[in-house]
């Protein structure tokens, strides 16, 4: 559920019709290829489009950091919408949804009750279709600060009050390295189900250092597996 500052919609409407556009032209109309580059050319192509909206310099760098991250979410998206309607076996199971019209239809099975209904960090959801049961939360962040601990903590949240198994997983860049922060790695590890970075060379580094760091530990292949590159996730679907 969207809180806090929101992009503006002219804004993330627009960004999003040039980000398909690039994803069509330069990566022949492939989410998963386009993802692992987002960074790139979101700085490069994509922030200038806000000259327009904002005169302001600090109103448009505030601006960037929400409408990027919300297009990142975009993004994680249409990277698991496609793969989804490209292989029968998960079109047939799974649904996906990032819409927050969607995501209230399913307040019942993610919200927290407590006086009021309260929201987990949700933005995108992949629903079971057959059970119209909810078997996925997805949550996006380019940057973490100290973001994850929410994260963390709905998982918990999430494991107390649902009767349901529901996988909490994690989408991120890792664009400033903080997953190598031993906080977040404790987290990573022991507590979100799955994270998946979708920038290579950021995905690679963060393995070299956790296996310096922590190779020699008994459990560190099995924790290590919830790592994974975002190549990985058509794989990941199919074993839901």
């Amino acid at each position: 559920m969207r809180r806090g500052f929101i992009c503006k919609k002219e804004i993330l409407d627009k960004l999003k019709k040039i980000y398909d556009k690039i994803v069509e032209k330069e990566y022949n109309g492939n989410y998963l290829s386009a993802i692992q580059n987002f960074d790139t050319f979101a700085e490069a192509t994509l922030r200038d489009n806000l000259l327009k909206f904002y005169k302001n310099q600090r109103s448009r760098d505030q601006a960037w950091k929400t409408c990027k991250g919300s297009l990142y979410e975009y993004a994680v998206f249409k990277v698991i919408e496609q793969i989804i309607i490209e292989d029968n076996e998960l079109n047939s199971m799974f649904m996906v949804t990032m819409s927050d019209k969607d995501l209230y239809n399913y307040k019942d099975q993610v919200a927290i009750k407590n006086w009021t209904e309260i929201f987990p960090d949700a933005d995108i959801l992949i629903v079971e279709k057959n059970k119209n049961l909810v078997r996925v939360i997805i949550s996006c962040k380019t940057s973490l600060r100290e973001r994850l601990t929410e994260t963390a903590f709905w998982k918990r949240e999430i494991e107390k009050t649902k009767n349901e198994k529901i996988l909490l997983i994690f989408m991120t860049t890792d664009k400033d390295d903080e997953l190598k922060i031993d906080t977040n790695r404790y987290i990573l590890l022991h507590v979100i189900d799955y994270t998946f970075i979708t920038d290579r060379s950021k995905y690679t580094k963060l393995l070299e250092s956790y296996k310096k760091k922590y190779g020699n530990r008994e459990d560190f292949q099995k924790l290590i597996s919830k790592v994974r590159f975002i190549a990985d996730i058509k794989d990941f679907l199919h074993t839901l």
